[in-house]
């Protein structure tokens, strides 16, 4: 009566190991799946923070130099695969009267000098410095060619230009 009782077991044992055997390879690719899914959350992470740096670093360039601050710019690509582009906007633009100016700052002094003499020209006494204020929205967007991160930055950016250059923009 034993040995009846023991072959009916047999074949249960198997199906039980086999059954626990596929559950524990069922894990094991789960497991691997989300540790894949993190690696590339965090790779894409870094490839979005370089990609702002680059950026970043166009705009400190552009805006340290006063005439880039006005003209659209596209960089060709780089070596390490950037691709950068500087669209200023004019937000704000007013020419400084004369007296307002601060002849002690040498920013300012240069604003003062060379007006022309216009006594008697109907209009012509306005009071306005060589010098104009402009707020400018920089809008810098770059992208890694290579993994397709992309970054876009805006900055409020004021300048003093010459007055002559924003006179096409605002009235004057």
């Amino acid at each position: 009566m034993k040995m009846n009782s023991l072959r009916k077991q047999e074949g249960a044992t198997l199906i039980i190991g086999l059954f626990m055997l596929i559950l524990m390879t069922v894990m094991a690719i789960a497991t691997y799946n989300m540790g894949k899914g993190n690696l590339q959350a965090v790779g894409n992470m870094q490839f979005r923070t370089e990609t702002q740096r680059v950026a970043e670093r166009t705009l400190e360039t552009v805006i340290s130099t006063a005439d880039a601050v006005t003209t659209t710019v596209v960089y060709p690509e780089t070596s390490d695969g950037y691709k950068v582009k500087v669209e200023p906007s004019l937000v704000q633009g007013f020419v400084k009267k004369n007296n307002t100016l601060d002849l002690s700052n040498p920013g300012e002094v240069g604003c003062s000098l060379g007006a022309a003499q216009t006594f008697g020209i109907v209009g012509s006494s306005t009071g306005n410095s060589l010098c104009a204020l402009t707020l400018y929205n920089v809008k810098v967007t770059a992208e890694d060619t290579r993994t397709k991160a992309k970054v876009v930055l805006d900055q409020g950016v004021a300048i003093q230009v010459p007055a002559d250059t924003i006179c096409s923009k605002v009235a004057c």
